[in-house]
């Protein structure tokens, strides 16, 4: 360790800047001197002071770019240790590894670095040898309130424990995010600290032997703490938890999820005062978060990521109704059956018409409510009736936010059926989620609600893996149709408009509706996994059906931070008479098909994919099917991050109908309860597109 080289002494500050959550732990990293200069702490296991260049580790293959040295070795008068620093030049998207030589023992430590001049994204990583079964430990390096007078920001992490015998080698990987100029890093250093706990495997969420501070997510017992900042000193610990409150008051908006909601997601927030640990601390905000209960609030934290699938569940689950199997196990009087809509390879054995009547004995919507505890990213419809989000997620790919039975459970218990005879086992068989099958291969399924396509061959999306949807609009006529019944069809699943980067989805829409109304005698919309957008297009889409009005006003942040929304429909009115010549949701057109039937069929439907159907309900000749309500989504959010540890958004503002009722919370109900059949995904029909297509066909354009 040498002084640094600075004309004044440098001041130090256990500091928390309270806009940007910085909050600083207890001190155990290095110090400062009297004349301001660092004094390494001498229980340090491993130090760089980048004085010379650290050993560099290159992983195989990737991005050519990034094989390239990223950073280099600089002098600076202000370094803080010694005369030089590494400033980091690595190409966008490339991350810099810094071997750090850790001791071959168990042994559980904290790691910190000092950076400068930009938004340094860091972890500690520790890679394990071949054919240890050891998963890759990665702790992320987060702001501690630490910062000098010359600008020096410190980070560091939780406790994490390094397998040492079986260490192959460990690194500090760094990248500067705001990817600007780069940013200068000094004094890496690596400290003991806390008690070494060994990787274990373990059996589904609750499995007690993970212990204390650790889950059970994809079969491994994980350590939350390492995706997680440090736990706030006592001296800012109140100031962050204010912060965090005035959050929720201010920007979460909804009437009825401000009454029902906001005071259950406070109380846990106000239980971070007393949290002992950073995963106790950081897991009561995330916990109070879930409770708000709102299709556009979440949080994340990346805890259970990178983990590898031990298995696989290729399969996909919807709401529906179990009509070929209640003898073997009765309708709960809460939740709609859980039906197999399709599946690919590795599925587990499950075919479609399969049904899913428990996870670890729980109705599988009932286990899936179960895991606010422990899943930062549970996703839940405004409308506290409505699961549809919760049977999606069961199961499909991680990527896609499902995965939930593979993430956290211990059994699954299914009633099989035969498709071919249409009927379905006596009594139902369970499944431990250890024992299935994962080839490797195959693909993953996307769940999005529908058994099948129906437009002509060649207009849909691939119906092997359902991919496509996500930002494509299919149309073209409708299967097993004639000519002369004109019927065409449309399957999409965003309404993005201005905000749509892709540049056409709304421009689809457009010509769909020119199309339609100079082709069709009848049409049917398919918008059964409704990911929201923006409310361009969801209007846009209401000028086929409607002709022009306002049917509500929209108010949103910033102008009514901390807003109830109205008490009563008198008060709901007066809001908008008020709002709606400024901010009203307008839909319709002049030029309207008044003749034409449009028949609408949703399931898993939010945000810009409310106010949609919303805008179409009662329109002259549209029908509404679905299985429930929408999520009742009729709000914008607003979105926070810190230091790409923890993200979080919460919903804001409120939608007032032009009968002075406030929206958020409460979905649009379809005109007919439609829910998939078992007996019909037997025998390969899709119930809500049958009735659909009856109804369109009652009711064609032209007929007599």
């Amino acid at each position: 360790m040498r002084p640094t080289t600075t004309s004044a002494a440098r001041a130090i500050a256990a500091a928390c800047a309270i806009g940007s959550l910085l909050a600083s732990g207890p001190a155990r990293a290095g110090s400062f001197g009297p004349d301001g200069s660092f004094v390494a702490d001498p229980a340090a296991v491993a130090y760089v002071d980048f004085e010379t260049a650290p050993t560099r580790w290159l992983p195989e293959g990737g991005d050519p770019r990034c094989r390239a040295l990223g950073f280099a070795i600089e002098p600076r008068e202000d370094a803080l240790d010694g005369a030089s620093v590494a400033h980091l030049t690595a190409a966008q998207g490339c991350s810099e590894r810094l071997m750090a030589y850790l001791p071959h023992v168990e042994a559980s430590y904290r790691a910190s670095v000092w950076m400068r001049h930009g938004s340094l994204n860091a972890q500690l990583v520790a890679i394990y040898q071949d054919g240890s079964g050891a998963a890759p430990t990665v702790a992320k390096l987060l702001p501690t309130g630490r910062v000098t007078s010359d600008g020096w920001v410190e980070l560091a992490s939780n406790d994490f424990p390094v397998d040492g015998p079986n260490l192959r080698h460990a690194y500090l990987r760094v990248a500067d995010y705001a990817g600007v100029d780069g940013a200068e890093i000094d004094a890496l250093e690596i400290v003991p600290s806390g008690e070494f706990v060994a990787a274990r495997s373990c059996a589904g969420h609750g499995d007690a032997s993970c212990g204390a501070e650790r889950q059970c997510e994809w079969g491994q017992c994980v350590l939350p703490r390492l995706n997680l900042p440090p736990l706030p000193a006592d001296a800012v610990r109140g100031p962050v938890v204010d912060v965090l409150a005035s959050q929720m008051r201010l920007f979460f908006g909804g009437h009825r999820t401000r009454a029902e909601a906001l005071p259950k997601a406070l109380a846990w927030v106000e239980a971070m005062r007393v949290a002992p640990t950073a995963t106790a601390f950081w897991g009561a905000w995330g916990r109070g978060v879930r409770e708000l209960h709102d299709w556009h609030t979440h949080a994340d934290a990346g805890i259970g990521g990178g983990i590898p699938q031990a298995h696989r569940l290729n399969a996909c689950f919807l709401e529906g109704d179990a009509d070929a199997s209640h003898s073997a196990w009765p309708k709960d009087p809460r939740y709609a059956d859980i039906l197999v809509s399709h599946v690919g390879p590795v599925s587990g054995g499950l075919q479609a018409g399969d049904r899913l009547v428990a996870v670890d004995g729980k109705h599988p919507i009932e286990w899936v409510r179960s895991l606010i505890d422990v899943y930062w990213g549970l996703w839940q419809a405004c409308d506290p009736t409505i699961f549809a989000e919760a049977a999606e997620r069961l199961g499909g790919p991680a990527w896609g936010g499902g995965g939930l039975i593979l993430r956290y459970a211990k059994t699954i218990t299914v009633v099989r059926c035969d498709a071919a005879k249409g009927t379905c086992d006596d009594v139902p068989t369970t499944i431990a989620v250890a024992d299935l099958p994962n080839d490797g291969g195959g693909y993953d399924v996307y769940c999005d609600n529908r058994p099948f396509y129906h437009l002509e061959e060649g207009k849909g999306p691939d119906p092997a893996n359902h991919y496509g949807l996500w930002w494509q609009v299919f149309r073209g006529r409708i299967k097993d149709t004639t000519e002369e019944e004109a019927i065409f069809g449309m399957a999409w699943d965003s309404l993005m408009g201005g905000g749509d980067p892709n540049g056409h989805i709304n421009s689809e829409i457009s010509a769909a509706i020119t199309d339609f109304k100079a082709n069709a005698r009848g049409v049917i919309l398919d918008h059964r996994a409704g990911n929201g957008g923006t409310m361009d297009a969801a209007s846009n889409l209401t000028r086929l059906v409607r002709p022009p009005e306002a049917v509500a006003a929209v108010r949103m942040p910033m102008e009514i931070a901390g807003y109830d929304g109205p008490a009563d429909a008198e008060a709901g009115k007066a809001i908008f008479d008020e709002w709606v010549k400024t901010s009203g949701y307008y839909v319709g057109d002049a030029d309207y098909a008044p003749d034409l039937p449009v028949a609408l069929v949703l399931h898993r439907d939010g945000s810009a994919s409310d106010y949609m159907p919303f805008g179409m309900k009662g329109a002259p000749n549209v029908r509404l099917f679905g299985p429930h309500a929408t999520a009742g989504g009729f709000s914008t959010f607003i979105q926070f991050e810190y230091w790409q540890a923890i993200s979080f958004q919460l919903a804001s503002g409120e939608t007032i109908a032009f009968d002075g009722r406030g929206l958020i919370g409460h979905g649009v109900e379809p005109d007919e309860v439609v829910l998939p059949r078992q007996s019909d995904l037997l025998a390969g029909k899709d119930t809500l597109h049958e009735a659909a297509l009856a109804w369109v066909r009652a009711n064609l354009k032209g007929a007599k």
